[in-house]
């Protein structure tokens, strides 16, 4: 088994501190000198020569110990790349000298010295892993945790790796909280980060707070990746890796669909399986550590693209990006079950994901999964470990008939899950969320109704292409069409260059599309990949093309 204590916080050998002090600059602390400041962005690396270093939270200005840092030891973690605000304090306790990188020779270290990169980036994650399943605290909610508004901020948190203590505000701990906040009156959920009190902020002002917001304004890059799910991530990585300047851009966080699946057992390279977050975690650091930048919460308003060539995007922000070319991986929206109430019961009990933040809310009591791909078939599997039983409602005959054989195997073995076959919802019950919910048998023509405390929809989904501008051509079920999929006749009249387009390229040139967005594509996380894979092929001949 693998000691995650010693991944996290391993020494650096004679040869890996050489290579450190030739990219640093030495340094000197006094005893309580403040190496990082909580909250602080930008912050150093710092690799410690002599003496010792507390790396601390601060809560209500006092320090909580989470580890000691001694001599070929290194501070910081994911937060070094991804230019977010500190989510701790370094501060010395002795004299202590010590290498420190900014974050740009950081990450000069980690592309020039694979042994190092290696190591760095092995002891980011587990470290953050580490923070988020102990009793560091973090950002602090307070609310009612089956609502849409609470369950809005967790999952914004959670997709972005923000370690988080959410608090139920009827609970004697989470009044507790609102008094020693001074946020009785606030509304809810109140959020607490970096020094900050705020009710029920909207995600970008949570995103200000914690350090995601970045101003892309006016900035010009040579390619801007819209949607960062597993198309997008690989576009970032391959792209970045060989010098094209890069912006990824997404509504909530890295991982899209993929993020959300509690494991993916027929991805190459992970013959146990690797959850959707890891995944899209790595992929995500990957990214950073080539030199990608990434913005969230936005999304692209519109595109407009200049006689020039450059195509300038128009954010929810306000904010206007530039960019040489556009790859849109915008994927998917989940369809929705199309009855009554289902707006209200959103995030309160009705969820799109099955992940550790939605297992909570069904703990011990009955789990409702509607669908019969994939995606239900792993929500139920990991839905089974928590909950009392797990229903899946499927309108067929035969669940192997749209899930993978082996997962459909595991799905009707398993003695805590029942599928229901020739059957769909028709009411959801509750008044603040889901209590209940009634399905409609039609072999047998009755209504059952079934109390359950959270109902999971995993019924297909819409390409999120409403966004684009007309000159890009949609198939007759709103996906993109690229490269030779593009009827001839449609390309001879929109099409004004004497080349046919790349294979991923639209009606558009220098605008591409990539994963579950793009017409004809398979809507699994490894051909996402290798979708946004090849796309950076095409950038490479466009941006020849127009050099």
């Amino acid at each position: 088994m693998i000691d995650l204590v010693s991944v996290a916080f391993p020494n650096f050998d004679d040869h890996q501190l050489s290579v450190v002090a030739e990219f640093g600059e030495l340094v000197q602390f006094a005893p309580n000198d403040v190496l990082i400041n909580q909250g602080r962005k930008g912050f150093p690396f710092y690799v410690i020569k002599s003496g010792t270093v507390r790396i601390v939270e601060i809560r209500k200005e006092k320090e909580v110990l989470i580890v000691t840092h001694g001599p070929r030891e290194f501070t910081g973690d994911v937060d070094m790349l991804t230019g977010r605000s500190a989510v701790i304090s370094a501060i010395a306790n002795e004299p202590v000298e010590a290498y420190q990188l900014c974050v740009g020779r950081l990450r000069k270290l980690l592309n020039e010295c694979p042994s190092v990169s290696e190591m760095l980036l092995e002891a980011f994650q587990v470290r953050r892993s580490l923070l988020e399943t102990s009793d560091f605290v973090g950002v602090r909610i307070i609310g009612q945790t089956n609502t849409a508004e609470t369950s809005r901020l967790r999952e914004f948190l959670y997709k972005n790796h923000v370690p988080h203590t959410c608090y139920e505000s009827t609970s004697d701990e989470g009044r507790k909280q609102l008094m020693e906040l001074d946020a009785v009156e606030a509304a809810l959920p109140v959020v607490h980060c970096n020094g900050h009190t705020v009710g029920n902020p909207s995600l970008s002002k949570l995103a200000e707070c914690i350090g995601i917001s970045t101003n892309v304004d006016g900035k010009c890059f040579d390619l801007v990746i819209v949607g960062s799910g597993p198309a997008g991530l690989a576009a970032a990585v391959y792209a970045t890796s060989e010098g094209i300047g890069t912006l990824v851009i997404d509504s909530v966080g890295p991982g899209g669909q993929a993020g959300s699946s509690s494991k993916i057992e027929n991805f190459i390279g992970f013959p146990s399986g690797i959850s959707g977050s890891e995944l899209a975690n790595r992929g995500y650091l990957q990214a950073l550590k080539f030199g990608a930048k990434f913005i969230a919460p936005i999304t692209v308003k519109s595109i407009e693209t200049q006689p020039s060539g450059e195509h300038h995007l128009e954010l929810s922000t306000g904010q206007m990006a530039f960019a040489k070319c556009v790859l849109v991986a915008s994927g998917v929206t989940y369809r929705q079950l199309g009855i009554e109430n289902t707006r209200k019961f959103e995030g309160a009990g009705l969820y799109y994901a099955a992940t550790s933040v939605e297992a909570r809310v069904c703990e011990g009591s009955t789990a409702v999964i509607v669908g019969g791909g994939n995606s239900a078939g792993q929500a139920a599997m990991f839905l089974a470990d928590s909950s009392r039983e797990v229903k899946v409602l499927i309108r067929g005959e035969d669940l192997c008939k749209s899930m993978s054989a082996y997962l459909c195997d595991r799905v009707l073995r398993h003695p805590k899950i029942q599928v229901i076959k020739n059957s769909e919802v028709t009411e959801i019950h509750g008044n603040q969320c889901v209590e209940a919910i009634t399905f409609h048998d039609h072999a047998s023509n009755s209504t059952t109704r079934i109390a359950c405390s959270a109902l999971f929809c995993f019924i297909g989904a819409q390409p999120h292409t409403a966004w684009l501008p007309n000159g890009v051509l949609l198939d007759d079920k709103g996906y993109i069409l690229t490269g030779a999929a593009i009827p001839k006749a449609h390309l001879g009249e929109h099409w004004k260059l004497d080349r046919s387009p790349c294979d991923l390229e639209t009606t558009m040139p220098g605008i591409l599309a990539a994963g579950d967005v793009r017409s004809g594509s398979t809507k699994r996380c490894g051909f996402a990949v290798g979708d946004g894979s090849m796309a950076v092929t095409c950038v490479h001949r466009y941006l020849a093309s127009i050099a």
